[in-house]
């Protein structure tokens, strides 16, 4: 068994931040899914970009930005997951203008801070774990938190995560074809050889 506790407070919320990246960057690569950091610093809410190297609706590889927050605070509310977010946080990630949407992931460990358990059949993750998009939330009035609800239907693991990028890894608006955007636009560009079409 693999446990965090013992860290002082702060340092603790350190590193259950990085075993709860971790989490989902593990998830996605026993997935098969590309992942990896957004950036190098932390300025966008973007903890890891999703990708799902296939075509859906017309847009290939499908990605998303996720926020990943771990706690050890996370409420059973039947059939979703309840938990106090930030308001920071909240008014980036309902915000429906973003080019790659973005969605919360949550993880929640345990009190006495177990992470990791050895079983016959390998190692587990301990834990429970959701995701939600909150595009197009109400804004809060609230100053400090506000309680957000994750259904536990949106599971961590790969059909959870092939569900988030189908669903949001693709634009809002509709893709309109080269073909249309062609015969809209005011002028072309010549082909090698073909000349310029007026």
């Amino acid at each position: 068994m693999s446990t965090l506790a013992g860290f002082p407070d702060g340092m603790r919320s350190v590193l259950q931040g990085d075993f709860g990246e971790s989490w989902l960057s593990v998830v996605a690569a026993g997935a098969g899914l590309s992942h990896g950091p957004h950036a190098t610093t932390d300025l966008l809410k973007a903890d890891i970009q999703l990708t799902l190297r296939e075509e859906v609706e017309g847009v290939f590889n499908p990605s998303v930005l996720v926020q990943v927050k771990t706690t050890n605070a996370l409420r059973d509310d039947g059939e979703e997951w309840a938990y106090d977010l930030d308001v920071s946080t909240y008014n980036v990630l309902q915000n429906s203008k973003e080019r790659l949407r973005r969605i919360l992931v949550v993880i929640g460990v345990a009190e006495d801070g177990e992470t990791t358990r050895s079983l016959t059949e390998g190692t587990l993750l301990v834990g429970q774990s959701a995701w939600v998009s909150l595009e197009g939330a109400e804004a809060t009035k609230n100053k400090e938190t506000c309680v957000v609800r994750l259904p536990k239907a949106n599971t961590l693991d790969e059909a959870g995560l092939r569900k988030m990028l189908k669903t949001f890894g693709v634009p809002q608006s509709t893709v309109r074809g080269f073909e249309e955007l062609w015969q809209n636009a005011d002028y072309a560009w010549a082909f090698p050889g073909e000349g310029l079409a007026q």
